[in-house]
């Protein structure tokens, strides 16, 4: 990161404000701060501003518009709190038209409140913080860029400083849990000199902004304590909360755009209620991101929207609201690029599966009964799986305690677990044999089921669910392969219900796979049918029919690089668009635990973003993809917990491109994999 020598000293500065932020909501955990009295509570700020500016910056800045979202605890009539806030700047004629001025501020506060008990009370409030400049206006531009620059770096330089702020204002409690709030601003701030020369005009780099403010104070549990909602306890014994969810999905965006803004200086950083409504006045889009960021990225980042509800006591419908509705806040407020439908669907519901996968593979892990080093490993083996539950487990101090673990062991250690890890050698190639291009790759596959589709005790969202993931060594990108299948809703068929031959489920498809050879990603849903048939002691078959409904898949293509892509930063390498699917699953398990298994999945992706673009449809083109990938697959044991194992597959693309200057294409890979496999038995 390229800045001026003070920039260490600000980065500090904000580190404190980061760790004030952590320390208020450690407290927030509870109703009531540990030792505390009952009218020690917490709760969230939102609103919207707009002023002048006074001093050196004007000219040639004016007009600037602010959002700010902050947190704080009351202490009788003194609250104590940090707040964000983005706001932005519009240029002087004749340069009206430039892009704004990002203007990013990040304050600790104290506030006294007066006739804090009554309906309508006036208040008074001091902050201090950091401060942070920076243009967007192609004007400001550096030349020449610095030697380090890549695609996505801001352009134009940084001006970081401080600030201070008296803020006046009226709270008027408008409910049990809510008030409005009007208030006034009057902040100096002072920040490097800024280069105006490119506008006529001398270096300045200090001002006084003057903001009207209207907004909302949010009492997630209730302003006191015998306000406070009565709501049952989830497994892990934690009291749902939406507040507390609400401010982590916030905050978890807010980290981003400062880690953004701070440490990557990245170009779309700027934002500001002026570039909140254009993204939604502009609508959605298609972009034009890596993969891997698209595709795996950004379902990870979806995961912890997920968990900031599931680990805060919220249910799997309520954290599924939390993975869309953090997506949705990413896209329209989180950055200046135009919103992404892509990003929507691989964030929102992509972040659905995998939040929910790595939330139960910590609760393998974790242990509130266990005491010491034991204690300690578990709690940070919980925190690589699942960071929000980690994090959140460590500042309620729940990490620590020693208390019961969940009564249902589907809550915790299910029954009918099955994992597997292999390591071995990958050999792939190109065309109708593997003498044609042919490369080899070191890999480490992870494999984990969980519950029984046929004999769980309890069939919600998840109580059955497979994992796939598997690691290249020396591909393109180390993760390779991360698949996800979970059922949401599970029906026995037949008289039997706890020992049936055929179940019925409604199942969540998560897909991603990633080499050089080849691209495909998706998220789905659609039923399966689950067969058994056999003996326990003989041989046992079992099968598996899905039929797949893909919202949005990706696929490698030939033509991509003709997508209708906003903001265009690089030339995207694969296809989107719905499609239709199947996959076929067929075993033998022998008795002495040998299996033979093969695999079949089709897809078709009707493409909408990509390929041949089609001037009239903004976002359609006219192309087809049929992708088709089957494997046959042997392992056989050596000793009790180590068998070996070998499989063959290929992987086939047939794309169907409408316009007769393009040509249609056949890919074809066929694969050839051999290795060792450990898997812990009972």
């Amino acid at each position: 990161m390229r800045s001026h020598p003070r920039f260490v000293a600000r980065i500090a500065a904000l580190v404190c404000l980061i760790l004030a932020m952590a320390s208020l909501a450690s407290s927030a955990f509870g109703e009531v701060v540990p030792g505390g009295s009952a009218d020690k509570r917490w709760g969230l700020s939102l609103n919207l501003g707009t002023g002048t500016i006074t001093g050196d910056l004007n000219p040639p800045l004016q007009d600037p518009v602010a959002g700010e979202f902050g947190i704080f605890q009351m202490r009788g009539p003194w609250r104590f709190g940090a707040a964000i806030n983005f706001a932005s700047f519009l240029m002087e004629p004749p340069y009206q038209h430039e892009q704004e001025w990002g203007y990013m501020r990040g304050a600790l506060y104290a506030g006294r409140v007066f006739n804090h008990t009554g309906r309508l009370r006036p208040y008074l409030q001091a902050r201090v913080g950091v401060s942070r400049l920076h243009p967007r206006s192609a004007l400001f531009d550096m030349d020449p860029l610095p030697d380090d620059f890549v695609v996505g770096d801001s352009p134009t330089k940084p001006s970081n400083g401080f600030f201070a702020a008296l803020v006046p204002g009226v709270e008027f409690k408008a409910g049990r849990a809510f008030a409005i709030d009007v208030s006034g601003m009057v902040s100096p701030f002072s920040v490097d000199d800024y280069d105006l020369s490119p506008v006529g005009l001398p270096n300045a780099g200090s001002g006084t902004t003057t903001e009207w403010r209207l907004g909302m104070t949010w009492w997630p549990h209730g302003e006191t304590l015998g306000e406070a909602s009565d709501r049952p306890l989830d497994a892990w014994s934690l009291k749902p909360s939406y507040g507390w969810t609400a401010a982590e999905v916030l905050a978890i965006n807010l980290g981003a755009s400062y880690f953004n803004e701070y440490v990557r200086n990245a170009n779309f950083n700027q934002i500001s209620p002026r570039s909140w409504k254009a993204n939604l006045e502009g609508g959605f889009h298609y972009d034009d991101n890596e993969f891997r960021t698209n595709q795996y990225i950004h379902p990870f980042n979806g995961s912890t929207y997920y968990n900031s509800g599931r680990t805060n006591g919220l249910d799997f419908w309520s954290s599924s609201v939390a993975a869309v509705g953090g997506a949705f806040v990413w896209e329209a407020f989180g950055e200046t690029h135009p919103m992404s439908y892509n990003d929507m669907i691989s964030t929102g519901i992509g972040g659905i599966a995998l939040g929910e996968a790595l939330y139960r593979l910590s609760s393998l892990v974790l242990d509130n009964s266990a005491t010491g080093s034991g204690r300690t490993w578990r709690e940070i083996g919980g925190f690589v799986i699942d960071p929000v539950r980690g994090f959140n487990r460590f500042l309620s101090g729940r990490g620590g305690e020693v208390h019961a673990n969940p009564a249902d062991p589907m809550d915790w250690r299910p029954p009918n677990q099955d994992n597997w890890f292999a390591a071995g050698v990958r050999l792939i190639g190109e065309g109708e044999s593997f003498s044609e291009n042919l490369d080899s790759h070191g890999y480490f596959q992870i494999v984990h089921s969980q519950g029984s589709v046929f004999t769980n005790t309890r069939r919600g969202p998840f109580d059955y669910f497979d994992i796939d993931a598997q690691f290249n060594f020396g591909e393109k990108v180390p993760l390779g392969k991360a698949m996800i299948r979970g059922n949401l809703w599970t029906k026995p068929l037949g008289e039997s219900q706890s020992d049936p031959r055929h179940v019925l489920a409604i199942v969540q498809h998560f897909e991603y796979l990633n080499t050089t050879a080849y691209e495909w990603g998706g998220q789905s849903f659609g039923p399966s049918l689950y067969s058994r048939f056999g003996n326990p002691g003989g041989i046992q078959y079992r099968t598996r029919v899905d039929l797949i409904g893909t919202l949005l898949g990706a696929v490698n293509s030939d033509y991509s690089f003709l997508a209708e892509v906003e903001n265009r930063e690089r030339f995207r390498e694969y296809d989107y668009g719905p499609g239709l699917g199947t996959a076929l699953y067929a075993a033998m398990v022998l008795p002495n635990r040998a299996i033979i298994d093969a695999a079949y999945r089709l897809q078709w992706i009707d493409v909408r973003n990509g390929s041949v673009y089609n001037t009239d449809d903004f976002d359609g083109s006219e192309a087809t993809h049929v992708i088709q990938a089957a494997q046959i697959r042997a392992i056989y044991p050596i000793r009790k917990a180590t068998s070996i194992g070998a499989d063959v597959g290929v992987f086939l693309r047939q794309s169907d491109y409408s316009l007769p200057v393009v040509s249609d294409i056949r890919q074809r890979n066929p694969q050839m994999r051999a290795y060792l496999v450990w898997s812990p038995v009972d």
